[in-house]
């Protein structure tokens, strides 16, 4: 085979997340003082809660930490929205109305790298519970090890976070044998690249570019072919 370790992003790669801002809306109105609460009025004030989860996530390498931080950030969203509610219920809340949802070949990929004796890692810019996230799945049997930004303490496209997932798998001397799987140009393709590491690009909407990566993909049903060469 061309490449005999496999690292693979998350979102966007394996899976896609969805807040459900309907049911989210809708848990909430009984907490609303200002009259009822409307998607309209909440869409904005909760996916800026979402963002500010994305972004600042990395400063919380501890379950604790990231659950305070999650209390923080939801009471300053109630707050936007007019809100009094305990901000545990509120957190619990948000966490009820988010999935996980696997792409549909995104199993059946994973089963034919493994049968091929390929070793799989996730690398990937996410909280402390992405095991979680993955244990919940079924999915911590694909993989040999979690590279995960906020216990790295860096996150892609910086070169720390691909230079730690090539020590845990033993490949810093041999990179010429990984391919890293991303669908950010920026963080997967070119943070790979700059590592040293090839990549490839899912593009599952095709509006992408990459010029560094290897290839482009719309989705990973060619992943096999391409690991073997």
């Amino acid at each position: 085979m061309r490449y005999d370790t496999v690292f693979l992003d998350i979102d966007g790669t394996l899976l896609w997340v969805d807040l459900d801002i309907e049911g989210y809306v809708r848990d909430l109105d009984r907490y609303s003082n200002g009259g009822r609460l409307t998607v309209e009025k909440a869409a904005d004030p909760i996916r800026e809660s979402m963002r500010t989860h994305i972004n600042e996530n990395i400063n919380y390498p501890t379950r604790e930490q990231l659950a305070a931080f999650k209390r923080a950030n939801a009471e300053r969203t109630a707050r936007a929205l007019g809100l009094e509610a305990p901000a545990g219920a509120l957190a619990d809340i948000t966490d009820r109305r988010i999935s996980f949802n696997p792409y549909p070949e995104s199993e059946r990929v994973m089963e034919e790298l493994r049968d091929m004796g390929c070793r799989l890692y996730a690398v990937s810019n996410w909280d402390v519970l992405l095991e979680e996230v993955l244990e919940d799945l079924g999915w911590m049997r694909y993989f040999e090890a979690l590279v995960v930004s906020a216990l790295v303490g860096t996150e892609k496209p910086g070169r720390d976070i691909f230079e730690e997932a090539l020590r845990v798998s033993g490949r810093a001397e041999t990179r010429e044998k990984v391919v890293h799987v991303g669908n950010d140009p920026i963080a997967d393709i070119q943070g790979a690249a700059e590592a040293g590491i090839d990549a490839v690009l899912v593009d599952r909407r095709g509006n992408l570019e990459a010029p560094e990566a290897i290839k482009v993909i719309r989705d990973l049903d060619p992943l096999p072919e391409i690991v073997r060469g």
